[in-house]
């Protein structure tokens, strides 16, 4: 018998535990745009399904009938907490539908997928135990403080050549979690009366799973507001062309900018191990910055959104 989606609503509970949906895997090596962007988070989505639905069946079969009890009261609490806080208001059971209407809003997108990932880990302590009781100590992710998803420059900058790095340790992070993260530049704000009012993210988009070989090295960004352009590196090797060349990924002329980093799961843990370091001029870079270019910021300290 072929069950339904763990991501549907209360009112079909009962199919949540149950078997592990198939998953479409998008080429998402290393997307430029929104659209791409949408694309692989629409790929994370279907990925975080399936790991939900296939822990929370391994659990199910080995609880005491008190704990199965239990666990089904917990998922339907923690479906409608997931619901309230990232706005769906989706009740029809129709599981193609109920992704199809989620991934036209991409924040709402990235919050089921959160939320689920951080559910998983809940779900895997329970497995470690086989019970369901609060873990003893909280996840490594969230152990110093509210979990922390996005991160920005403190500086937003208008015009001018400006250099960053991110470096990325994925065998480090591939040890802590699964995750999805996007490291570039987005608008600062939005640019009222506009065409295109809250422009677009660029940059580089990193996929670490448990399964395949994670994505590693430093990653250098060269951000030229006074050309709209905006040119990216990995380990030194510049993709598509140099700063100055005609390759890069284009920007809007005249918008003001933000260094940005989106992550579908807590990056307080990568950030602790230093397996994620943002680097925006506060030291050395590792590699050169090109000519013309000035650090983003010099001793500032990363905002949190």
């Amino acid at each position: 018998m072929r069950f339904l989606n763990g991501f549907l609503r209360a009112a079909i509970f009962s199919t949540l535990c149950a078997g592990v949906a198939d998953v479409t895997h998008a080429q998402c090596d290393n997307p430029k745009t929104d659209a791409a962007r949408a694309e692989c988070i629409k790929t994370e989505l279907k990925e975080s399904d399936s790991t939900i639905n296939r822990t929370c069946g391994e659990l199910m079969k080995s609880l005491s009938p008190d704990d199965r009890t239990a666990l089904r009261s917990e998922q339907r609490a923690w479906i409608k907490t997931r619901d309230q806080q990232c706005g769906i208001t989706w009740s029809k059971g129709d599981r193609e539908a109920w992704f199809g209407d989620l991934l036209k809003d991409y924040q709402k997108t990235v919050c089921v997928v959160r939320l689920t990932n951080d559910r998983v880990s809940a779900l895997e302590s329970y497995q470690k135990n086989n019970k369901v009781a609060p873990v003893a100590e909280p996840p490594a992710s969230v152990a110093d403080g509210q979990p922390v998803y996005d991160l920005q420059s403190n500086q937003p900058k208008t015009s001018g050549k400006w250099y960053f790095e991110v470096k990325v340790d994925g065998p480090a992070i591939q040890k802590m979690a699964e995750v999805t993260l996007f490291i570039g530049v987005a608008q600062a704000a939005p640019a009222a009366g506009a065409a295109n009012e809250e422009g677009q993210a660029s940059g580089s988009m990193v996929m670490i799973r448990r399964n395949k070989q994670p994505d590693n090295g430093t990653l250098g960004f060269a951000l030229d507001l006074d050309n709209g352009k905006l040119y990216t590196s990995h380990d030194g090797a510049w993709d598509g062309g140099a700063p100055g060349s005609a390759g890069g990924l284009d920007l809007l002329k005249g918008r003001t900018y933000k260094a940005y980093l989106d992550s579908s799961a807590a990056v307080n843990a990568f950030l602790k191990a230093h397996a994620l370091d943002l680097n925006y001029g506060d030291r050395g870079f590792v590699y050169h910055v090109p000519d013309g270019y000035k650090p983003l910021e010099n001793g500032q300290t990363l905002a949190q959104q």
